[in-house]
């Protein structure tokens, strides 16, 4: 038997053999989870606690539907002893029509390797065909550090929060400062290029609310980065909800933002349209 993969040493590796073993009515659900996961692992999915005997009910659910299954693994960011993936798991049900669940997760792992603890988003969605986005190829690798400034997702993310934020700040010469002309921004599936998102800051400045972030956890591996943080409510007067932002990005050799894709989930968990 091929030795299963170390989510530390091959985190890609890892969510296909996970996902295969869970699905394989072969195996032992219990020796499955233990296989990857320490036995005292913490799991959030849609900002919902889940423990070890939850995660065995719902693997179980899974193999009662056989289904044939595909799997794309989008990207997938790891440094050091945490790792972050964006992925689908898709399934047909008539015709063409495919139920597809997209989920990103956040990983936190242990000494032996295996995963410690996670935070995980996930939707389910309806569609046609195949996946309309490219599947993360886990031989590349990374491009090399990016030379410029910031270079580090949790000073891009603050920092130009409190630029766009500030009345003071000409919001051309704050967007311009942090992302390259041609960068492009997706939130949850909705594409922006710079007109539409200078728009969209412009409005936010007008009508509020004005939100400070709380960085959770920030990742980078190579021109690739990846964070997990909230958008919380600053006290002016104004009702909002608090969100959770789930991203990946990529570098431009100078240091600015030329992708973006974010998952910005509400306190209730679930994905704002």
């Amino acid at each position: 038997m091929t030795t299963a993969p170390i989510p530390a040493d091959d985190f890609v590796g890892y969510l296909r053999s996970y996902t295969a073993d869970a699905f394989a009515t072969t195996q032992n659900l219990e020796d499955v989870w233990d296989r990857y996961h320490v036995p005292d692992a913490t799991h959030v999915v849609n900002r919902k606690q889940r423990d070890r005997a939850t995660a065995l009910r719902n693997l179980s659910r899974w193999r009662a539907d056989r289904t044939p299954y595909e799997l794309w693994i989008h990207e997938a960011v790891v440094d050091g002893t945490r790792a972050a993936a964006r992925y689908t798991i898709s399934k047909p049900l008539v015709m063409q029509v495919r139920h597809n669940t997209e989920a990103v997760v956040f990983a936190d792992l242990a000494d032996d390797g295996r995963v410690a603890s996670t935070v995980t988003t996930a939707r389910s969605t309806y569609g046609w065909g195949s996946s309309d986005t490219g599947t993360w190829d886990s031989d590349a690798v990374p491009a090399g550090t990016p030379s410029g400034v910031p270079a580090d997702p949790a000073v891009y993310l603050t920092t130009f929060a409190e630029l766009a934020n500030d009345p003071h700040t000409p919001l051309e010469e704050a967007y311009d400062r942090f992302h390259t002309p041609d960068s492009v921004q997706y939130i949850n599936g909705t594409s922006m290029q710079r007109p539409s998102a200078l728009q969209s800051l412009a409005a936010a400045r007008d009508t509020g609310p004005d939100y400070t972030l709380d960085i959770h956890t920030a990742l980078a591996q190579g021109n690739r980065f990846a964070a997990r943080y909230s958008m919380v409510p600053s006290q002016h007067g104004r009702r909002a909800g608090e969100m959770e932002v789930f991203t990946f990005g990529e570098f431009a050799d100078d240091g600015r933002v030329r992708l973006l894709r974010s998952v910005m989930q509400t306190k209730s968990g679930y994905w704002p349209t």
